[in-house]
């Protein structure tokens, strides 16, 4: 039987996984939105670099 502490863990560390990919895909949509709208490709570099996840 598994620990209880070591699930615990391990959940909390997967909802922090999908926390940070729930915000790169949104940046990803403000991205993809702001596409057609200006040609400002220096805040769409900031972006890119903050989408980055190790």
């Amino acid at each position: 039987m598994k620990n209880p502490m070591e699930v615990l863990r391990s959940k909390e560390q997967e909802v922090l996984r999908v926390k940070k990919e729930i915000e790169a895909l949104r940046i990803a949509a403000r991205l993809l939105g702001d596409e057609g709208r200006n040609g400002n490709n220096e805040d769409k570099q900031d972006l890119h670099q903050l989408v980055e996840m190790p």
